[in-house]
């Protein structure tokens, strides 16, 4: 899976230089980052640029195709022939009603920066504890406290690991999210 992030972006950020075995960490952190913010924020495959098929049965001759950002519609066929077909605002017009195999790419050639500062935001928040020795998240704790070091964390530490706030994922909802309805499926 490609992180919408690197270790060498969060450790600029850090103000820190991971050794060899903490960016392989760090890394399987961005990693599952970027992989909740794909399938549990953004709900799709939005980096890098792929290519997808998908069969759908015209509906007047529409096919919403399912995912942005749309970088093409490489190609429409029906029974291996192409079909001909024109695109406009992420729907494919063809003649008839059976049903058409459409092939497109999508996606960003390049991580989006908002989407890398998220990526980077939420695998900071996963290493505090784990630094701290408190395993993935802190769960239920409030506060550590060793000596004249303390941690405290807020509402119990509810929003410590790979979290965010609902106001937080409505924007970035709003921000790269998509409607996966394909009009017409059979």
């Amino acid at each position: 899976m490609d992180a919408f992030a690197t270790p060498e972006e969060l450790g600029k950020r850090l103000k820190r230089t991971f050794t060899k075995t903490e960016t392989e960490w760090v890394q399987t952190l961005l990693e599952d980052a970027s992989t909740y913010l794909r399938e549990d924020v953004i709900g799709s495959h939005v980096f890098p640029e792929v290519q997808s098929t998908f069969t759908a049965y015209p509906n007047a001759g529409e096919i919403e195709v399912p995912s942005l950002p749309l970088r093409s519609v490489d190609s429409v066929t029906r029974d291996g022939q192409s079909v001909p077909f024109t695109l406009r605002d992420n729907v494919v017009t063809v003649s008839g009603d059976d049903a058409v195999e459409v092939t497109f790419t999508h996606g960003y050639p390049k991580a989006p920066a908002g989407l890398a500062r998220w990526a980077m935001v939420l695998a900071s928040q996963a290493m505090v504890p784990v630094e701290l020795e408190l395993g993935l998240t802190v769960g239920g704790l409030s506060s550590l406290q060793l000596d004249d070091f303390k941690v405290a964390f807020a509402a119990g530490g509810e929003g410590t690991g790979m979290s965010l706030s609902d106001s937080n994922i409505r924007r970035i909802r709003e921000s790269y999210g998509v409607s996966l309805y394909v009009g017409g499926t059979r």
